[in-house]
């Protein structure tokens, strides 16, 4: 064979091998070009276990960079009135509402109104709060809930959410509490920081938090219904359901007051508006400046969750396929970022996990499975062979004071009783046992459960009693 002939060899196998690899390449799936019907379309038997389990009320919007979005509803937005869920459905989006602040915050930073580290004290807005304190905590260390405060959800807060009104009850809350770490170096989640902010920019604008959405983000994004505040007897307003331990839908009439911390109420539509104008756009904030970038990061995927009794909102980003996620339920437990999150994996060619229910309901289901000693005996073992990491201590508590709230009596003894078991020099575990008595009005037994409590730990404070029973650490001993 002639040098010629071999040369003309080599560049025809260099072209087969070429060719393959394109076809091959063009035929493998590829996450960046998937479309938001295409994403629905692979997800929906998986969001399907969700619905059939009883457990997913909402609505599911997937839209991409260019606008162009499908949605689907599921479920009903008042099962009393049978009324389902439907493009107009508003839904409460919990904590996403931080993402609105932190916008409205960057904003007044953009324009150079004040900076990542000014003080507290340095934005010349009066807060009641300790002096020390405000010198010391900046805004960025409450963006990035690096300020070390607590959260608001103590006794005095559960009892009555609704007497908290105004940013100023709020505030009150914990202004005599010492921080629990030093401004910066640590992290921990905290809805007060986000009280602060909203009191800030309240401060600064002379508007109330709610006008400061309404006319820097939702009129910029054309929210069309959203709004800091439900909707009450209107057809599209959802109503919240609670996932019960039988795996039914119950109707909860808990509610918080909207504010800075979370609380939205807005359609999906509205939602994503709001992500599309702020990853896809610089109409809100400009995405090559340092504030937006510092937030919100640079990684390809960007999550934003809320939850609550009744609530559970999740919001996907994946800026590299331009594809923006938004699940919103009037159901619990998560479940909104259980299917997202699901979702993401599928878009992506990624490993997706089984379902699963929620910790709490495994306990429960394990519970009328086996005997009392036999729960006692396995259950830690097949809780971790049915894949659940979390705390196991807290999803027994959860489903205990689950069936206790239900009026069950025998049963939320029984399982709150697994805690001393599980963890018998754990002080929560005979505070949860006390508030169970509480609940059924035996003050007696519940004083009695809690000085087992205090007898493992000297100074605790109940996690779900304002005053301790009337049990002080001296009575406890």
């Amino acid at each position: 064979m002639s040098i010629t002939q071999i040369i003309t060899l080599l560049m025809l196998l260099v072209s087969i091998i070429g060719n393959l690899a394109e076809a091959k390449e063009s035929n493998a799936p590829q996450a960046e070009t998937m479309t938001p019907g295409s994403i629905l379309e692979i997800s929906a038997s998986m969001i399907d276990n969700y619905v059939e389990s009883g457990w997913f009320s909402g609505n599911i919007l997937v839209g991409s960079g260019s606008g162009a979005s499908v949605l689907q509803s599921y479920g009903y937005a008042d099962i009393a009135e049978h009324i389902p869920n439907q493009a107009c459905t508003r839904f409460n989006v919990g904590s996403i509402a931080k993402i609105y602040t932190a916008v409205l915050v960057l904003q007044y930073i953009e324009k150079g109104t004040f900076s990542l580290d000014t003080s507290i004290a340095e934005t010349g807005v009066n807060i009641d709060i300790d002096p020390d304190i405000a010198k010391n905590v900046t805004i960025g260390h409450l963006l990035k809930h690096k300020a070390g405060f607590s959260d608001i959800f103590i006794p005095d807060y559960m009892e009555d959410p609704l007497k908290f009104d105004t940013l100023t009850k709020k505030i009150a809350l914990l202004r005599n509490k010492p921080l629990l770490f030093e401004p910066g170096t640590d992290q921990r989640y905290s809805n007060y920081g986000y009280i602060l902010l909203g009191a800030v920019l309240e401060g600064f604008s002379g508007k109330s938090f709610g006008a400061l959405l309404r006319d820097n983000i939702f009129d910029v994004v054309n929210g069309k219904t959203a709004s800091l505040y439900r909707l009450d007897g209107n057809k599209c307003q959802s109503e919240r359901y609670v996932f019960s331990l039988e795996q039914t839908l119950a109707l909860t009439d808990f509610r918080e007051v909207s504010g800075p911390d979370g609380g939205i109420e807005a359609t999906v539509d509205d939602v994503y508006a709001f992500f599309h104008t702020l990853f896809f756009t610089d109409k809100l904030l400009t995405r090559q400046d340092e504030p937006f970038n510092w937030y919100f990061g640079e990684n390809s995927h960007f999550g934003a969750y809320g939850g609550g009794t009744g609530v559970s909102a999740a919001v996907e980003v994946l800026r590299d396929q331009e594809i923006i996620i938004v699940a919103l339920a009037n159901s619990d437990e998560l479940v909104a970022e259980r299917i997202s999150n699901r979702m993401v994996a599928l878009a992506l060619d990624n490993d997706v996990a089984p379902f699963a229910l929620p910790p709490k309901h495994f306990v429960y289901q394990q519970y009328r499975a086996l005997s009392v000693e036999g729960f006692k005996a396995n259950f830690a073992q097949v809780y971790k062979q049915h894949g659940y990491s979390s705390f196991m201590g807290k999803a027994i508590n959860e489903a205990g004071l689950s069936l206790a709230r239900a009026g069950m009596t025998e049963a939320s003894l029984e399982v709150i009783g697994f805690l001393s078991h599980f963890y018998p020099t754990a002080p929560q575990a005979y505070d949860s046992l006390a508030y169970v008595y509480y609940l059924q009005g035996d003050t007696q037994r519940a004083q009695a459960a809690f000085k087992q409590a205090l007898s493992f730990s000297a100074h605790f404070n109940s996690d779900y009693h304002a005053n301790n029973y009337s049990v002080n650490w001296q009575e406890g001993k």
